[in-house]
């Protein structure tokens, strides 16, 4: 049985190589190439899959940095207190700039949050969110003046941004007064910090 196991093989190894020897290596490729028409492949890039043709609007640098706040309802209020609530990872971005443009006081929590964009899911580490997952993000509470209201505004916006769905939200609050606890200073002496934004604008003119 393993004789005729071994003639029978060598018989079909001989067929094989006799036949291949005959047709032309040209030949089959050019069948192959007629077998197996040429395939075109087409990708759609979406924010999410259930964003269907729904295109995420996104910020130029430019908007981010003219943002003016509307504080007209609170025509007598000289603080407001911004919460700004981002994605985690971007925390040290908006401190590093805030620092730099004289902003020393402010407070960090970190929290949870849902907030979904008309069905759009956000992504965080490699995870899809939906609608009634909680995402971590972190919340900075800054209390300024009222003169300082857009530009710190601008700052954090400017640094927390990153143009996908989930950079986050900035709240305005008003503040009826200021205490320092160490000096039992009121008002814009216990808001001002030294060395701040407001000292920095006085060096600078």
């Amino acid at each position: 049985m393993a004789l005729a196991s071994r003639t029978s093989s060598a018989a079909v190894v001989g067929r094989s190589t006799r036949s291949a020897a005959v047709v032309p290596v040209r030949s089959i490729a050019s069948r192959c190439q007629a077998a197996r028409p040429a395939r075109r492949a087409s990708v759609a890039v979406r924010a999410s899959d259930e964003n269907g043709s729904v295109s995420v609007r996104r910020a130029t640098y430019a908007e981010l940095e003219s943002i003016q706040c509307d504080l007209s309802a609170f025509p007598g209020v000289k603080f407001f207190r911004i919460e700004a609530i981002f994605r985690p990872w971007r925390l040290p971005f908006v401190i590093d700039t805030l620092s730099k443009y004289g902003i020393r006081g402010l407070t960090n929590t970190p929290v949870k949050g849902v907030g979904v964009q008309g069905g759009s899911r956000e992504r965080y580490a490699g995870t899809e969110f939906g609608p009634s997952n909680l995402v971590d993000k972190e919340k900075l509470d800054i209390v300024v003046s009222r003169a300082q209201v857009d530009a710190v505004v601008r700052l954090v916006a400017a640094s927390a941004y990153t143009g996908e769905i989930g950079d986050g939200k900035i709240f305005v609050h008003p503040v009826a007064e200021v205490v320092r606890i160490r000096t039992a200073e009121t008002g814009l002496e216990a808001e001002k910090m030294e060395g701040g934004m407001e000292d920095m604008m006085k060096k600078k003119k």
